[in-house]
C-alpha cells in the first residue's frame, strides 16, 4: 500500500503583495506609504481597516489598503537586499511626505527612523552575506554617522525640554555591535573612543550604551556567522580589552562626581554597561578587584532612594555570581567585597559623635517598610551565601554565621514574595552541610548553625500564614499563595533532614500549643476568625510526617486531640486538619483510639468542596494503614452509595454525583484496602463472608453499569466514565486471601465476564468520547494484569474483536494503548500470535483508511505515537507473523510518511518502531544459528527493508539536516542515530548509497566527516552519537545562513 503527502489546502487566500523592487528610489516611496498605513492609516488618504478616505472621497490607489498588507509588505522587505539602502535613507531624514498635522508628522517620522534601525540591527545579525565584504567598513560608517546624528539630538531633545528618542539610539547602538562581530572589528572599542567619544564628550551615555549592547550582540543566539572561529576570536578580544571598558566608566563616574550634578542618566548607563560586560565577558577578576567601580557601586547601594539603586543590585548580585568562591583566582576579589556588602546589612556599634549605633542600610529599609530597598538587600546577601557557600562550610574560622544571619533576618521578612528570595540558599546550605565529610566534623557545623536554623523553622511557619481575608481571594491568587507555602514548607522540611524529625516536631509543636492558648483568652466572638496561626501550625505539622516516628508520645495527641475542636466552619483550616490527620495515619495505626472522633469529622469534610479532597485522601491514607478500619470504612462508602441512589431517584437531579467523582474514588480506594487487610489478617474468615463483602463493594456498581447500558437509558458520557472508574478501582484494589476457595484471579475473571455485555453495550453509546474510552480500555489493561495472562486468556479473543470493533469507529488512540497491553502480556506465548497479528492487521487497516495524508496524521498525533508503539511492540514480542506478511512493507511506507508529521510524541513513536525493526534484524543476521521461523523472518526483513529503505534513510538524512523534525536525534528507544547506528551495521553499503544523495546541501567538510564515519562503521553508540549531533551542529548553523540568503 502507497502512502503520498497530499498538498494541504489553502484555508483562507491573502492578498498578493506588489513585488519589491531592488531600485532603492522605486521601493522607499513603496516602504514610506506601508509605514504610514501600519502607523498613521487615517492620515494621507488611507484610513483604518482599509478604508479609503481622501478628501474628495475618490478611490486611492494605494496598494496597501489594510494594515495587515502593509504589515505583511514591511516583513518582506525586512528580508531583501535594497533595505540596506532604504533604511540608511530613512535614518538619514526626517521629513514626511504626508500632510499630517507637525505632531503627527513627528511621531510617523520616529516610527520609520525606528523601522528602520529595528531592520538594519536585524540584518546585522543575520544577513550581511547580502553585501560586498568591501562594503561593510562603508556600512558601519553610516551607522557610526546615524549613531552620532541621533544620539546628538537625543541630548539637544533634554536641554530644549522635548522628548529624547532614547530607543532609536539604543537600537543603532545594537546594531552597530552586531556589525562589529561580523567585521571581526578587534578595534572597536578604542576606535569609538577617539572617534566618537573624544569629538563629542556630551555623548557618554550613548556610547556607554553602545559598549554595553557590544557583548550582548556578540552573545546574541541570532547571530549568524560564517566561521565560528572568528566568533571566538572576537569574544577573547573583548575579554582582553576589559580594562578600556572599565577605564571609561571610570571616567564617566570621576566626571560625574567632579561636576557635582546628580547625572542618574550616566550612572545608570554606566551600572547597564557593568552589568553586561561582568555577566557575558569572562574579565579578569583582578581588574574588577583593583578598579574604583567596585566601591562606586557598594556607595550607591548605601540609599535605596539613590538613582540606579536597582542596577547597582543587579551588578552586584552578576559579580557575586559570576565570580563564586569555589573558583580559584577569585580570591582577592571575593575578599575586597565582603566587607563592603556585609556593612550593607550589619549596624555599626562605634559612636559618632554621641550619635549611637549606626542603622545599617538594610535595617533602615525594614524599618521605613521600603520594598524596594529590603527585595534589593535580599537578593544581594542570598546571593552572596550562594556563591560563597564553600566560605560559609570551611573548617577556617571567618565569621561566617554573620552572613548566615543576613539572610535569616531576610527571610524574616514578612513580605512572602521578598523572603521566598532566600529559600534556594537554605537548600543548598542544607544540601552543602549534608554533604560534609566526614561525619564528625559535618555534626560539628551543623551544631554550630542549629540555633539559626530552628529560629529559621518559626520564621518559615510563620510565613505559612494565609493572609487576613483569604476567603475573598481570587482563584489565582490563592493558587499563588499555596505554591509560597509548599515553597515554605520544603524548606521546614529541609531542616528536618539536619536537625531530626523530634527536634522540628517540638519546635512547631510548642509553638502550636502557645497559638491555641493565645486564641482560646481571646473573646469568645474573635476566636472562629483567629485560625490563620493555628492552621499555619498544623501545615507546618503534617510537612514534616515522614520524619516522625509512629509512637511520638506528646506533639501528635496533642494535635489529634486538638482537631475536632477546631472551628468546622473554615474550610481552608479544616483541609489542613484532614491533611494532617492523613499524613499521621501510620500514627493512628498504633493509636486507634483517636480514631473514633476523626471519622466523623473527616466524613462530614466530605461534602464541603474545598476541604473535599483532603477528607477523602485522609480517609483513604487511614483505610491503608489502619488494620481495623474495614467495617466503618465499608459503613462510610454505603452512605455514599445510598446518598447517590437518592439523588438518582429525585426528579432533575442531573448527574448523580454526591460528591465530586475523583473524591469518591479515594475513598472507594481507601475502602477496598481496608476490606483487604481484614480479609488477609483473619485466617477464620469463611468464602461467605468474603463473597458478602464482594457483592456489598460489587453489587451496587454492577446494577449502575446495568440501568446506562440498558437500550432505553441515555447515560451521559460523564455517568458511563464514573462506573468505569469505580469498577477499576475494585479490580486494582481489591485483595483475597490466597487460602479463599474464590481467588482474586477468579474474582476478576468474574467480574469482567458478568460485566462484559454491559461494556460492549456502554462503549458503543458514545463510541467517539475519548474519556469513555480511555476509562474502558484502563479497566482492561488493569484486569488483565492483576489477573495475570494464564488466567485471563479465555478473554483474549473477545477483548481483541472488542478493541478492533471499537477502533475502527472512534479512531482512539486509547484502543491501540490496550493493544499493545495485549501485545506485551501474551505477545511472548506463541499460541497467541496468530491472534495477535490479526489484530495487529484489522487495526493497521482502520489507521491507513483514516489516516491517509500527512494532514490527517496531523489531527491524530496520539493515534500515530500508539500505532507505532503497538507496531514497535509486535516486533520486540512476537515478531514473526508480522516480519513474514505483506503488512510489514506498509508499515514502512507508512512511517516514512509519519517521520513528516511535526509532533514530538508521535515523531518517537515512529522512529521506536523503526529501531526495533532494523536491530531485530541485525540481531537475526549476528545470531549464531537461527530455526527456520527466524530465517524465514530475516529474509523477510532484509526484503522489506531493501524495498522500502531508502526513502525512510532520505527522511532521516532530512531530519539531520533540519528539513524534517529531529525531536528524537539520539535517545533511547527510538532515535534518528538509533536507527541509523542499527542500519549501518546491517547493511553499510546501501545505507551509504542511500544517504548521499539527500545530503548534496549539507556542508562539505562536516558532510565528509560523517559519511567518513558511517564507512568506518563505529561500533560504540554513543561515539556514533557523538558524531550524529557533531554533523546537526554543523547543519543548523549552516541552515541558519541559507534562510537568511534565501530571504533576499
Amino acid at each position: 500500500m502507497n502512502y503520498q503527502q497530499q498538498p494541504p489546502q489553502q484555508q483562507q487566500q491573502q492578498q498578493q503583495l506588489p513585488p519589491h523592487s531592488s531600485d532603492p528610489e522605486e521601493e522607499l516611496p513603496r516602504v514610506l506609504l506601508a509605514l504610514q498605513t501600519v502607523y498613521a492609516p487615517n492620515v494621507g488618504g488611507v484610513g483604518v481597516g482599509g478604508n479609503n478616505t481622501s478628501g474628495n472621497g475618490s478611490s486611492s490607489s494605494s496598494p496597501f489598503d489594510r494594515r495587515d498588507v502593509a504589515d505583511r509588505y514591511l516583513t518582506s522587505f525586512q528580508r531583501t537586499a535594497v533595505a540596506w539602502i532604504v533604511c540608511d535613507r530613512l535614518l538619514s531624514t526626517s521629513s514626511s511626505n504626508t500632510s499630517a498635522s507637525s505632531n503627527e508628522d513627528s511621531t510617523l517620522s520616529t516610527q520609520r527612523q525606528f523601522f528602520a534601525a529595528q531592520t538594519l540591527h536585524a540584518k546585522c545579525l543575520s544577513d550581511v552575506h547580502q553585501l560586498p565584504p568591501d562594503s561593510l567598513p562603508s556600512l558601519r560608517d553610516s551607522l557610526v554617522h546615524h549613531f552620532i546624528s541621533h544620539a546628538t539630538d537625543s541630548v539637544r531633545a533634554n536641554i530644549e525640554n522635548r522628548p529624547a528618542n532614547r530607543p532609536l539610539v539604543t537600537r543603532l547602538a545594537m546594531a552597530i555591535a552586531a556589525l562589529a562581530v561580523q567585521l571581526s572589528w578587534h578595534t572597536c572599542l578604542n576606535d569609538i573612543s577617539t572617534n566618537v567619544l573624544s569629538p563629542h564628550p556630551e555623548l557618554g551615555p550613548a556610547v556607554l550604551e553602545l559598549f554595553r549592547s557590544i557583548p550582548e550582540e556578540a552573545d546574541s543566539n541570532r547571530l549568524v556567522v560564517s566561521r565560528e572561529e572568528d566568533l571566538w576570536s572576537y569574544r577573547d578580544m573583548l575579554r582582553n580589552s576589559s580594562n578600556i571598558v572599565l577605564g571609561l566608566c571610570e571616567h564617566a563616574v570621576q566626571s560625574t562626581k567632579s561636576s557635582g550634578f546628580d547625572d542618574v542618566a550616566t550612572t545608570e548607563a554606566v551600572l547597564s554597561c557593568l552589568q553586561s560586560w561582568i555577566r557575558i565577558v569572562d574579565m579578569d577578576p583582578y581588574l574588577l578587584e583593583k578598579t574604583v567601580l567596585v566601591p562606586w557601586v557598594f556607595e550607591l547601594l548605601g540609599d535605596s532612594t539613590n538613582g540606579g539603586f536597582e542596577l547597582a543590585v543587579d551588578v552586584v548580585v552578576e559579580l557575586l555570581r559570576t565570580y563564586p568562591s569555589h573558583r580559584k583566582g577569585n580570591e582577592g576579589l571575593i575578599f575586597s567585597i565582603i566587607p563592603k556588602a556585609m556593612a550593607l546589612g550589619q549596624d555599626s556599634s562605634a559612636v559618632v559623635g554621641g550619635a549611637g549605633v549606626s542603622v545599617s542600610p538594610f535595617q533602615k529599609s525594614i524599618q521605613e517598610e521600603d520594598e524596594d530597598g529590603m527585595r534589593g538587600y535580599c537578593r544581594i546577601f542570598t546571593e552572596m551565601g550562594e556563591s560563597y557557600s564553600t566560605l560559609i562550610l570551611s573548617h577556617e574560622e571567618m565569621n561566617q554565621g554573620a552572613l548566615v544571619e543576613l539572610v535569616l533576618r531576610c527571610s524574616a521578612i514578612p513580605d512572602p514574595d521578598i523572603a521566598g528570595i532566600t529559600l534556594h540558599f537554605w537548600y543548598r546550605f542544607v544540601m552543602g552541610l549534608e554533604d560534609l565529610e566526614p561525619f564528625e566534623y559535618r555534626q560539628i557545623k551543623i551544631d554550630s548553625f542549629s540555633g539559626q536554623l530552628t529560629r529559621l523553622l518559626s520564621i518559615c511557619t510563620n510565613l505559612l500564614r494565609y493572609p487576613v481575608g483569604v476567603e475573598d481571594l481570587s482563584a489565582d491568587r490563592l493558587e499563588d499563595i499555596e505554591v509560597n507555602r509548599s515553597y515554605f514548607a520544603d524548606t521546614i522540611d529541609d531542616c528536618c533532614r539536619l536537625l531530626g524529625g523530634d527536634a522540628v516536631l517540638r519546635n512547631i509543636g510548642g509553638a502550636l500549643e502557645e497559638e491555641c492558648h493565645r486564641v482560646a483568652a481571646l473573646p469568645q466572638n474573635r476566636q472562629p476568625s483567629d485560625w490563620h496561626g493555628i492552621e499555619a501550625h498544623l501545615y507546618a505539622i503534617q510537612t514534616i510526617a515522614m520524619y516522625v516516628p509512629s509512637d511520638e508520645p506528646q506533639v501528635i495527641p496533642f494535635v489529634m486531640g486538638l482537631i475536632p475542636q477546631l472551628p468546622t466552619q473554615v474550610p481552608l483550616l479544616r483541609a489542613t486538619a484532614c491533611r494532617a490527620v492523613g499524613k499521621f495515619a501510620p500514627w493512628l495505626g498504633r493509636h486507634p483510639s483517636y480514631l473514633q472522633p476523626l471519622l466523623p469529622y473527616l466524613a462530614q469534610g466530605l461534602s464541603i468542596p474545598k476541604c473535599a479532597h483532603s477528607s477523602a485522601v485522609a480517609i483513604r491514607e487511614i483505610c491503608e494503614n489502619c488494620q481495623t478500619m474495614g467495617d466503618a470504612a465499608l459503613q462510610l462508602y454505603d452512605g455514599i452509595v445510598a446518598a447517590r441512589d437518592l439523588q438518582r431517584g429525585t426528579p432533575g437531579s442531573g448527574e448523580d454525583f454526591v460528591i465530586d467523582l475523583k473524591n469518591e474514588i479515594e475513598v472507594l480506594e481507601g475502602v477496598c484496602k481496608a476490606i483487604s487487610t481484614k480479609l488477609l489478617n483473619d485466617p477464620s474468615i469463611n468464602s461467605n463472608v468474603i463473597n458478602g463483602y464482594i457483592n456489598q463493594l460489587a453489587q451496587p456498581i454492577m446494577t449502575s453499569m446495568k440501568v446506562i447500558a440498558s437500550p432505553e437509558y441515555s447515560a451521559s458520557p460523564k455517568q458511563m466514565s464514573a462506573e468505569l472508574s469505580r469498577l477499576t478501582v475494585l479490580v486494582q484494589h481489591l485483595r483475597l486471601p490466597k487460602q479463599s476457595s474464590f481467588s482474586r484471579s477468579d474474582f476478576i475473571l468474574s467480574l469482567m465476564k458478568e460485566s462484559w455485555p454491559m461494556l460492549d453495550s456502554v462503549s458503543k453509546k458514545h463510541p467517539r468520547d475519548f474519556n469513555c474510552g480511555e476509562k474502558l480500555c484502563r479497566l482492561h489493561k488493569h484486569a488483565m494484569r492483576e489477573c495475570g495472562a494464564a488466567s485471563y486468556a479465555p478473554m483474549l479473543e473477545p477483548l481483541s474483536d472488542q478493541i478492533v470493533g471499537n477502533f475502527s469507529v472512534s479512531i482512539l488512540s486509547p484502543y491501540l494503548y490496550l493493544a499493545s497491553i495485549c501485545v506485551s502480556e501474551f505477545g511472548r506465548n506463541p499460541a497467541y500470535s496468530q491472534l495477535l497479528f490479526g489484530m495487529m492487521a484489522n487495526l493497521s487497516n482502520s489507521v491507513f483508511n483514516s489516516c491517509r495524508t500527512v494532514d490527517d496524521l496531523t489531527a491524530h498525533p496520539d493515534v500515530v505515537e500508539e500505532f507505532f508503539y503497538l507496531a514497535g511492540r509486535m516486533i520486540n514480542y512476537c515478531p514473526g507473523p508480522l516480519v513474514q506478511s505483506p503488512l510489514l512493507n506498509s508499515l514502512l511506507q507508512y512511517a516514512a510518511l509519519g517521520m513528516k508529521l511535526d509532533h514530538r510524541d508521535a515523531n518517537r513513536g515512529t522512529l521506536n518502531f523503526l529501531e526495533a525493526t532494523v536491530s531485530y534484524s541485525l540481531k537475526l543476521r549476528t545470531a549464531s544459528a537461527l530455526n527456520a521461523i527466524e530465517e524465514a523472518s530475516l529474509a523477510a526483513l532484509e526484503k522489506a527493508i531493501l524495498a522500502e529503505g531508502e526513502p525512510l534513510v532520505i527522511n532521516l538524512a532530512l531530519a539531520l539536516l533540519g528539513d524534517l523534525p529531529a525531536y528524537r536525534l539520539d535517545h533511547g528507544g527510538g532515535s534518528i542515530a538509533g536507527v541509523l547506528f542499527h542500519l549501518n551495521m546491517l547493511c553499510p553499503q546501501l545505507l551509504f548509497q542511500w544517504i548521499q544523495p539527500p545530503l548534496v546541501s549539507a556542508p562539505e567538510h562536516a558532510k565528509s566527516a560523517f559519511l567518513g564515519s558511517l564507512q568506518s562503521q563505529v561500533s560504540r553508540r554513543d561515539e556514533f552519537n557523538s558524531n550524529v549531533r557533531k554533523f546537526t551542529s554543523v547543519c543548523e548553523r549552516s541552515r541558519k545562513l541559507q534562510n537568511s540568503e534565501r530571504r533576499q
